[in-house]
């Protein structure tokens, strides 16, 4: 294996060593990590940007927080077909410079036409990014070490969830809301740079890609990618409609009962509880996806995130908020690396990162629903029956995944299910 920083690396073969125990994987997690940290640290900020230095809404609030989700949707598939035929790197970098961009453009200019600009912007940019960064790993990582490698990657994700909306609060008190957009635009050139050092992977899409060979895209290719993954994308889009609605509103739901908004038991250390749930669920169920199948593993989830958002929803202190965040946690831990192997397992290796593209649209599609429906909820009722809303979501995701998905890995049966004895026991 090569680790230079522009040589290419290839894990996939045979007997390829633990990819998690590689620079690329890390520099890959550490990509992902700062990524969700700026989204995390930026987001819960926007409510309270909008009604303080802007003067609007709730409802306003929830329409700015979803502008970022609703260009993702379409950024994603765009940048993983263009990553696919272009190479991942080009395709990365230019969404990190623009996620780069946006966040500078909303730290320094306090307006509406440039609020709406830059969430337009970051939805564009940072999600191009992240879906090149995914694509990335599954391109480097041996089909037997997915599973692991996604899990131990996700961790990325609720690491940032857990320390972003911490730095945002300290520095929106400290500072005020435009520092908080200007220490996450710092972090982003962080994450430019760290994408900048990976290795290229090789493999049939990359070097496709490299040597020109990559059709264009076309009608039949972008229908069997959306079959691949439609159904795993909509499970996505209601888990992800959860996620939204905390990053956006969580908070303002929590304060609404009392509950501070900082400090040890605040309403931000609720999300530490959230993630360090999902660590925790993470490390310990690490292999859940490969033992039950991402079929089973993925109904579990769902499960757990309804009991969750309806505890959440409910909780009038924090000890309640605490509790429904450890299940939501717990929900979200087998979750992703469950759907992106359910959305992988069906893909041409060549159009992989288009597929990605298009499975992540529909996470982004439930993000915006989720922050369009805690708008909504808290100006027309209360913020309860936004999460009661979307844990019925769960609830229907689960019916769809299990009408129109298989199951690849059927139970046993009993007599065969018995572990073999050892020879010289």
């Amino acid at each position: 294996m090569r680790t230079a920083a522009h040589g290419p690396v290839s894990l996939a073969g045979a007997g390829a060593r633990d990819i998690t125990r590689t620079l690329p994987f890390w520099l890959i997690f550490a990509a992902s990590l700062i990524g969700a940290m700026t989204n995390a640290a930026s987001t819960p900020i926007i409510p309270q940007y909008v009604q303080q230095v802007l003067g609007g809404d709730a409802t306003l609030s929830g329409v700015v927080i979803a502008l970022a989700a609703v260009a993702s949707i379409a950024a994603m598939p765009v940048a993983g077909s263009y990553g696919d035929r272009k190479g991942y790197r080009t395709v990365a970098l230019v969404g990190g410079g623009m996620a780069i961009a946006a966040l500078l453009l909303l730290a320094l200019v306090p307006a509406f036409w440039s609020a709406a600009t830059s969430r337009v912007l970051f939805g564009l940019g940072n999600s191009a990014a992240m879906t090149l960064i995914m694509a990335w790993l599954v391109a480097i990582a041996p089909p037997a070490q997915r599973g692991k490698a996604l899990s131990i990657y996700g961790l990325s994700v609720w690491l940032g969830v857990a320390v972003g909306p911490q730095l945002g609060t300290v520095v929106n008190q400290g500072f005020g809301p435009q520092a908080v957009f200007g220490v996450c635009a710092a972090l982003e050139l962080v994450t430019f740079a760290l994408i900048a050092m990976l290795p290229s992977p090789t493999g049939s899409a990359a070097a496709a890609s490299r040597t020109g060979d990559r059709p264009r895209l076309d009608g039949r290719t972008l229908l069997a990618a959306f079959r691949a993954v439609w159904v795993p994308g909509v499970v996505a889009a209601a888990a992800w409609c959860g996620e939204g609605l905390m990053l956006g509103f969580l908070i303002v739901h929590l304060t609404g009962q009392g509950i501070a908004e900082s400090g040890l038991l605040g309403a931000a250390s609720v999300f530490a509880v959230f993630a360090v749930s999902v660590i925790g669920a993470r490390l310990a169920l690490a292999g859940l996806p490969d033992r039950l199948g991402p079929l089973r593993a993925t109904a579990i989830s769902l499960t757990s995130l309804t009991v969750g958002l309806v505890t959440l929803g409910l909780a009038g202190t924090f000890w309640v908020a605490a509790l429904g965040a450890v299940f939501i946690g717990v929900g979200f831990s087998p979750l992703y690396p469950s759907l992106t192997m359910l959305a992988t397992r069906g893909l041409n290796p060549g159009d992989r990162a288009l597929g990605l593209g298009l499975f992540s649209s529909f996470t982004s599609i439930g993000y915006a629903g989720g922050a369009l429906i805690g708008g909504i909820a808290i100006g027309l009722f209360s913020s309860m029956w936004a999460f009661l809303i979307v844990a019925g979501f769960q609830l229907a995701a689960l019916a769809v995944l299990t009408i129109f998905t298989r199951d690849d890995h059927p139970r046993p049966p009993l007599a065969d299910a018995e572990e073999p004895r050892d020879p010289a026991a």
